[in-house]
């Protein structure tokens, strides 16, 4: 039970922590790639549920 546990701190907590350490620490150029980054994402995501819908 505690290999489990250890796994999922790992995952939200530990990895959460260190995306948010790195991302405080980018220059405003790489925030922008990062904002492009996540708005093609979502683009992405919403293009395919709207085909998925549309079969």
């Amino acid at each position: 039970m505690d290999f489990i546990l250890g796994i999922l701190k790992f995952l939200f907590v530990d990895s959460t922590v260190n995306i948010l350490g790195d991302l405080f620490e980018q220059t405003l150029v790489m925030w922008a790639f990062i904002g492009w980054g996540w708005i093609a994402m979502l683009v992405m995501f919403s293009s395919l549920y709207s085909s998925i819908s549309a079969l």
